[in-house]
C-alpha cells in the first residue's frame, strides 16, 4: 500500500523546495590595487587599513614602490608625494607629511636657525661644537657631525626644490636605504643627523626644532596627493574621503 504513495510523497517534496526562497546572491568583492612610497608608508599604510573597513565592495592591495616605480596603469590609486601643488599632476589632496630634523638623544641641542640647519645638511659643519647654537650652549656637543641620508627619490627632490640655491647633497654624508636603516644609524651615533618624516620618530630619536627669522619653529612639508586613473566613485570616492578625514 505505501507504494501507491510514493509519486504522491515525491510531488509533495518537489512543490515544497520550489517554495523555499531563492539564496540571496552574494555582492562580488573586487579588489582595490593601491602603490604608495616608501617615504609615506609609515603613517599612510596604518590610514590604509584603518579605512579599509568602510569600504563594501572592495579588498585593498597594497603594494610600496619607488616614486620611480609608480604606475597609474597598473593602480586604481597611487600615493605620493609633491613639494609643490602646482604640479601639473591632478589628483585628490589628502593632507601633508612634515619633515623633521632628527639627532640622537645624546646630542643636547634643541634648536637651529633655519640657515643652520641648512648649513648642517650642507656639510658646513664638521663638528658640533662649531655650530653656533651648540656653542652657545652651556654644554658644547664635543661630537663630529655624521648625516645621514634616506635614500629616497621623494626627499632627494624636497632638499633640491626647496633649497635649490645650496649644496646639500647626500654624497657628503651616509646613505641610510630603508626606514630602520636611518633609524639604526643615527640611534647608534652621537653625533648624527637627518631628515626624516616625523612619522618615524621614536624614543631613540630626537627632534630638533627649526626656527625662522622671526624665532618662530618653521614647518618643512610635503604634500600628499591620491591620483587616481578615472574620476574616483563608490568605494574609491569613499576611500579618499575617509583618508583625509585620517590626516
Amino acid at each position: 500500500m505505501s507504494a501507491k504513495f510514493w509519486p504522491l510523497f515525491l510531488l509533495l517534496a518537489v512543490l515544497l523546495s520550489a517554495c523555499q526562497p531563492a539564496a540571496t546572491p552574494q555582492p562580488t568583492v573586487q579588489p582595490l590595487r593601491v602603490q604608495l612610497t616608501p617615504l609615506l608608508e609609515p603613517s599612510w599604510l596604518p590610514k590604509l587599513n584603518s579605512c579599509s573597513g568602510y569600504l563594501t565592495q572592495s579588498n585593498l592591495l597594497v603594494d610600496v614602490l619607488e616614486a620611480s616605480e609608480l604606475d597609474l596603469q597598473a593602480a586604481d590609486l597611487v600615493i605620493r608625494a609633491s613639494t609643490s601643488l602646482d604640479s601639473q599632476e591632478q589628483g585628490t589632496y589628502l593632507g601633508t607629511e612634515r619633515l623633521v630634523l632628527v639627532v640622537n638623544t645624546e646630542n643636547p641641542i634643541v634648536s637651529l636657525s633655519q640657515e643652520e640647519a641648512i648649513a648642517l645638511l650642507s656639510g658646513a659643519y664638521a663638528q658640533w661644537k662649531e655650530v653656533p647654537s651648540s656653542a652657545a650652549s652651556a654644554q658644547a656637543f664635543d661630537q663630529p657631525v655624521k648625516l645621514i641620508f634616506l635614500a629616497d627619490q621623494e626627499l632627494d627632490t624636497f632638499l633640491s626644490d626647496a633649497f635649490s640655491s645650496l649644496e646639500i647633497s647626500p654624497s657628503k654624508g651616509e646613505k641610510a636605504y630603508s626606514v630602520e636603516m636611518a633609524q639604526q644609524l643615527i640611534a647608534e651615533t652621537p653625533g648624527a643627523v637627518g631628515l626624516l618624516p616625523a612619522s618615524w620618530l621614536t624614543p631613540a630619536l630626537k627632534e630638533v626644532q627649526v626656527l625662522g627669522q622671526d624665532k618662530q619653529p618653521e614647518s618643512w612639508q610635503l604634500h600628499v596627493l591620491g591620483l587616481t586613473p578615472m574620476e574616483p566613485v563608490g568605494d574609491m570616492l569613499q576611500l579618499l574621503l575617509c583618508l583625509q578625514t585620517e590626516n
